[in-house]
């Protein structure tokens, strides 16, 4: 009895752990609450919405994450209709797609979303700008082929918000570029990539080189790789997943020709509201697409709060 009263008692222990523990969390300050953003480039949108069984285990794993922001990439084949209903079915009732053709970025909310602008032009496969939790949200995608055009896109972006003025916001997709934050750690390990990316004539590099000069533009704005004081380097590949059948499904084998291509990043202002940040890299994510999900959780304080205060 006492044994089987242990094993409970251990059970409930270890089921309350990592994770799980947010409904425990407290705050010394009261009205204030946990906002937690997701990133997902998604793989063709579930081949084109063919893919029925991956789209099931999307949701339950969303469910399961219980984001507050969701932002996607590769929405193929996806309408507005089509990705407000399915967004719903991970509790969010508001959704928004940059364009319905091509590869699509878009987002989703538990809260109402501010369309701000939809760019379909000079931006790889867009860039949305919605607000959304009192965050200006920008969802993109660059180029996947050609460095230069990518530098370009960066370079868009930054003159959009310099010519906005945005300073409260979280700029998040598949940057298809590497951070030389990461730099040591790809240098050393991911040595079959560089072949992959084509060698030396290659337009993804610089005169066969890996180019981190893309992500070094963000963050010289000034904006904050949020993910990486949280996660260490051999823990921050977001690319390839063993979902693709000619990649091995052995993590020593895949290391060779990983990398880091997915980002979140802000102004200091909001990356000192970040609490945690994760890339589920690891587990169930290995069959939901060929990119790994990037999230941040952000501490801030609710809007009846500020709504008392003014």
């Amino acid at each position: 009895m006492k044994i089987r009263t242990f094993i409970i008692g251990l059970f409930c222990l270890l089921s309350t752990s990592a994770e799980g523990q947010e409904s425990l969390e407290r705050h010394w300050k009261p009205g204030m609450e946990k906002m937690r953003v997701i990133s997902y480039n998604i793989f063709n949108g579930f081949d084109w919405g063919k893919d029925g069984d991956r789209r099931e285990r999307f949701i339950h794993w969303m469910k399961e994450k219980d984001p507050e922001v969701l932002a996607m990439q590769e929405l193929c084949g996806f309408t507005q209709e089509s990705l407000s209903q399915l967004a719903k079915q991970w509790g969010h009732p508001y959704a928004v797609i940059v364009k319905e053709n091509g590869y699509p970025v878009g987002i989703s909310s538990k809260r109402p979303i501010e369309l701000k602008n939809k760019i379909v032009e000079g931006c790889g496969h867009g860039l949305l700008h919605v607000e959304t939790y009192g965050y200006d949200f920008l969802v993109t995608h660059l180029n996947p082929g050609d460095t230069n055009k990518r530098r370009e896109e960066a370079e868009f972006i930054i003159d959009y918000i310099r010519k906005h003025k945005l300073d409260n916001f979280l700029l998040m997709g598949d940057m298809n570029a590497h951070s030389p934050i990461d730099a040591e750690y790809m240098e050393s390990n991911a040595t079959e990539l560089l072949m992959k990316y084509g060698g030396t004539n290659s337009t993804n590099l610089i005169n066969g080189k890996f180019d981190y000069s893309i992500i070094s533009r963000f963050l010289s704005f000034p904006m904050i790789d949020v993910c990486s004081p949280y996660v260490s380097p051999d823990k921050r590949t977001t690319f390839p997943t063993p979902i693709l059948m000619y990649q091995s499904r052995h993590k020593k084998v895949r290391a060779k020709c990983e990398e880091r291509i997915d980002f979140i990043l802000t102004p200091l202002k909001v990356a000192d509201k970040v609490v945690d940040a994760f890339i589920w890299n690891e587990g169930a994510t290995d069959y939901l697409s060929d990119h790994y999900p990037i999230g941040v959780d952000l501490v801030m304080e609710s809007p009846s709060t500020l709504k008392n205060e003014n």
